[in-house]
């Protein structure tokens, strides 16, 4: 007998060991995780920052530049190179440019002891810069840019072209500014929504 309670007083220092180096390596990982995520977020913040400084930029350049393309023409009014990190945290990410749509009404039709209730909620959003990785963990920040009245469009990914422009254009007789992040070819515009 003096043997099996040995054995078994082996068996649960063993175990107990296990449990305590699993508990520990798992402290370990849990505490590294959070620190990876804390600065892939401090550097997606920093991107933001710097596209917003640069947006601002531009649009302060575009408000002083006075020429104006013929209709159906459009011109580069200047542009700026970003110089983004290729990786973040070893990580790739994405940088994108979202224009603020004005106001958005949500409306919601409900039924209160057999009468109709409509609710109409409006809120006002603002344009943003969205940055976030591509692989995981996954994080995005999202920052919100001054209200400033110009279109945003375009997307970064990482290994492309990390360029804002500022371009001028007219559209059978009117003129609109707008800034574009990474490589486009075509600048859209929506006339509605239904």
């Amino acid at each position: 007998m003096k043997g099996i309670s040995n054995f078994v007083s082996y068996t649960f220092t063993i175990l107990f060991g296990f449990t305590i180096l699993i508990l520990f390596t798992s402290l370990i990982y849990s505490f590294y995780d959070q620190i990876q995520k804390t600065s892939i977020t401090a550097s997606l913040k920093q991107v933001s920052t710097q596209t917003v400084g640069s947006i601002v930029q531009l649009y302060n350049l575009g408000k002083e530049f006075k020429t104006n393309p013929v209709n159906s023409t459009s011109i580069i009014i200047s542009n700026i190179s970003l110089n983004y990190p290729e990786k973040i945290g070893d990580k790739n990410y994405e940088v994108e440019l979202l224009s603020s749509p004005g106001i958005w009404n949500s409306i919601t039709n409900f039924t209160i002891d057999s009468t109709s209730v409509t609710v109409i909620k409006e809120t006002k959003s603002s344009s943003k810069i969205i940055a976030r990785t591509t692989q995981r963990s996954f994080i995005t920040y999202e920052q919100d840019l001054p209200n400033i009245p110009i279109i945003l469009q375009g997307k970064f990914k990482s290994g492309e072209n990390d360029i804002l422009i500022l371009v001028r254009y007219n559209y059978n007789g009117t003129i609109e500014d707008r800034i574009i992040l990474g490589q486009s070819d075509i600048i859209v515009g929506i006339t509605s929504i239904r």
